[in-house]
């Protein structure tokens, strides 16, 4: 069970590494931002109050250490410099490794960084926070009082839900650094079993203290418990400098029941000036409302309004906090985190049932059952519907992979002295999360060629009268059922002569060849080819085009590039939504049956074989002439060739292509399935899918068909 606890806090912790990398960038555009310095000090301080619990002692005392950095800066003592944002990161990629990779710890590693953090903080590093209630166990014990703030009295009362010990909540920790907090006592109590539900946590606390901390720093303490929570001001002096004060705060030590803030606030009235005692605390004091006003709103929990012998000061706020832990309990999360395998594995079963839905049909459709047919038509739109949900979570924003490459445009910028701007658009459009995993590598790739060969250095930037920041632009759209992303770069582009003259010196064309500019640029993707003048560790060996291209090549995707000389250059990729299951049409040359993709095609029409053609071989549709080609021919399919053949036309780039079939069966929904190591390079062929009756058809890669025949 501590290990599944476990998993669930490395994920969170992941995820609050990832937004505060984010954050961390834009700080760095504007280091005043406060919200920012708030975001990190709050990100150290929970990821510091939970490590202890699974025993990560060295990232405890690292976010410990950088958590006290953060509360100088927040403090004004010091300033968000360079050298700052550049430990911060530091520090994320630490905890990253720390916590993903524990047996690859480097002590020499840790102890560098933390001297690096004594060093920018003026003093030798604190020790470890977070271990539990005797060293104080949070960061409001480390910080002295700051001299000549007053003190003032709070009354806090915590109560957590049941499931606060499944969300990885450093409970120990948050009791520890209310102790700490100043002067004052904590009580334990439990909620009354009958009043309980069975899986209610029974624990709650009541703190009564005093103390010279801002009130924003008593709240850094429930900054993730927020609705678990009340603290109401009482006076705005230390009330534990008055004798009754302190007499009576020690009897509620010894009773069992909660304690009424009404009496409380009352007896704060009494012992304190006036002048000096806190007015009702205000909504921005209060996290919820006290157990005065509780019940006269509209949404009093409906418990309470049964009994109108109860008067509204009387509803204890026991009742109020169990009232809303049942009702926090039937309020469901907006979104919920769920292992890839498990989506992987409810595809499978979608593929299953959409193979059996077509078996079903065709049974149907063989033995003319009414009463079957209409069970069958229930089915098919029940399974389009389960398909498209199931698509639908399997999809991810291509937003989720921005952060490592505006990470990697910062670095690499930083270590080859170019000023470069990461802009973005369109990063809500969402794919596939398998595409999603497998285009991060590309896309690095192709992002660190722009930074390396792209962009300019400054000073010749300045000689072309360009900015002295370059721009990365990364663009993603829909069109049609198809992904769009584009990488475009305002740098040197790519000069075809050069290209043609390395491709020549590699062999890779001959002297007499005179190729055009756009397959001079396809060469780029050859392996062994590259532009660079000298091997470094950034580029040099020609193998990243080569790789980018494969990985999209295996997505079913395409690559191209186009440049200008010194406009820049521009990278476009067109991938499909998903690789589990399409929409297509299903045709027959001979005794093969072909899938093409519906959302390619544009029209289908019926020819004869002695179809009239232009010279160049096309045949005329629409008053339009269009590029033809004999599927028959092509993919080298033996049979007698039918009277009236069919001609699918395609979309390809601006216009179409038809294709010869001798049949078209009908639309399917096809899932598609890898034809095998024995069959991976097939050219025109990019996987199979198996029908109602048991047979198999071929999915068609019209791109690569045409492409190919293009040349």
């Amino acid at each position: 069970m501590l290990e599944q606890f476990k998993q669930k806090y490395l994920d969170e912790v992941n995820d609050l590494l990832n937004d505060l990398e984010g954050a961390m960038l834009e700080l760095e555009k504007n280091p005043s931002s406060q919200e920012v310095v708030n975001e990190v000090f709050r990100v150290m301080h929970t990821i510091k109050g939970t490590s202890g619990m699974y025993d990560f002692k060295t990232v405890e005392k690292i976010t410990h250490d950088v958590e006290s950095i953060y509360g100088k800066i927040r403090d004004n003592h010091l300033s968000v410099s360079k050298e700052v944002s550049a430990l911060t990161l530091e520090c994320i990629d630490l905890l990253r490794k720390l916590l993903n990779q524990p047996d690859d710890n480097d002590d020499e590693q840790v102890n560098d960084f933390l001297a690096q953090l004594a060093l920018l903080g003026g003093q030798e590093p604190a020790q470890s926070a977070g271990n539990g209630e005797e060293d104080g166990g949070g960061f409001l014990a480390d910080e002295a009082d700051k001299p000549g703030l007053k003190e003032a009295t709070y009354y806090v009362l915590f109560a957590p839900e049941a499931d606060i010990t499944g969300r990885g909540v450093n409970i120990k920790g948050i009791l520890a650094d209310i102790k700490n907090i100043g002067t004052g006592i904590t009580m334990t109590r439990s909620w009354p079993e009958q009043q309980a539900d069975n899986g209610k946590f029974y624990m709650y606390w009541e703190a009564i203290f005093s103390t010279s901390k801002a009130k924003a720093e008593l709240d850094e303490i429930f900054i993730f418990v927020p609705d678990e929570v009340e603290i109401t001001k009482l006076s705005d002096s230390n009330l534990f400098m008055n004798e009754d004060f302190v007499a009576q705060v020690t009897m509620y030590q010894s009773i069992e029941e909660q304690i009424d803030v009404n009496e409380l606030k009352a007896l704060a009235m009494m012992v304190a000036p006036q002048a000096e005692t806190a007015a009702p605390a205000p909504a921005s004091e209060t996290k919820e409302p006290g157990p005065d006003t509780a019940a006269k709103g509209t949404d009093a929990p409906q418990q309470h309004q049964a009994e109108p012998h109860k008067t509204d000061d009387k509803i204890s706020g026991e009742e109020k906090i169990i009232a809303k832990n049942i009702e926090a309990s039937d309020t469901k999360a907006s979104s919920i985190k769920v292992d890839s395998d498990k989506l992987d594995e409810l595809m499978n079963l979608v593929s299953e049932l959409v193979t059996t839905k077509a078996e079903l049909l065709l049974m149907a459709e063989k033995y003319d059952i009414p009463e079957l047919s209409t069970i069958c038509e229930k089915v098919d739109k029940l399974s389009n519907k389960f398909k498209d949900n199931a698509l639908s979570i399997r999809l991810v924003p291509i937003e989720s992979m921005m952060l490592r490459f505006q990470r990697l445009v910062r670095d690499l910028s930083k270590e080859l002295g170019k000023k470069i701007e990461f802009v973005t658009d369109g990063t809500d459009t969402e794919l596939d999360k398998t595409i999603i995993d497998n285009l991060a590598v590309p896309l690095m790739h192709i992002i660190r060629n722009s930074i390396d060969h792209g962009i300019e250095p400054v000073e010749r930037r300045r000689e072309l009268k360009k900015p002295d920041h370059g721009t990365i632009k990364f663009t993603a759209f829909y069109s049609g059922s198809n992904v769009f992303i584009q990488v475009q770069d305002d740098g040197a582009g790519m000069r075809p002569d050069y290209l043609r003259r390395k491709a020549i010196e590699k062999g890779f064309i001959k002297p007499g060849d005179n190729p055009t500019d756009r397959q001079l640029y396809d060469l780029v993707f050859l392996p062994g080819f590259s532009t660079a003048q000298k091997i470094t560790g950034i580029s040099g060996r020609g193998v990243g085009m080569d790789v980018v291209k494969q990985n999209i090549i295996k997505l079913r995707g395409e690559i191209e590039m186009d440049s200008e000389i010194d406009l820049g250059t521009i990278t476009t990729i067109k991938l499909p939504l998903t690789l589990s299951i399409v929409d297509a049409l299903l045709v027959s040359v001979g005794n093969t049956l072909l899938l093409i993709p519906v959302a390619i095609i544009d029209s289908c029409t019926q020819i004869t074989r002695n179809i009239l053609k232009d010279s160049k071989g096309r045949f005329i549709y629409e008053n339009e002439p269009t590029p033809i080609i004999d599927l028959r021919k092509e993919l080298e399919i033996s049979g007698e060739i039918p009277e009236e053949e069919n001609v699918v036309l395609v979309k390809y780039k601006d216009g179409r292509v038809g294709l010869i079939v001798d049949r078209i069966v009908g639309e399917h929904q096809a899932v598609l399935k890898s034809l095998g190591k024995y069959f991976a390079n097939q050219e025109y062929i990019s996987g199979g899918s198996i029908l109602g009756d048991g047979s198999i058809a071929l999915v068609l890669d019209t791109n690569k068909l045409i492409k190919q025949l293009e040349k």
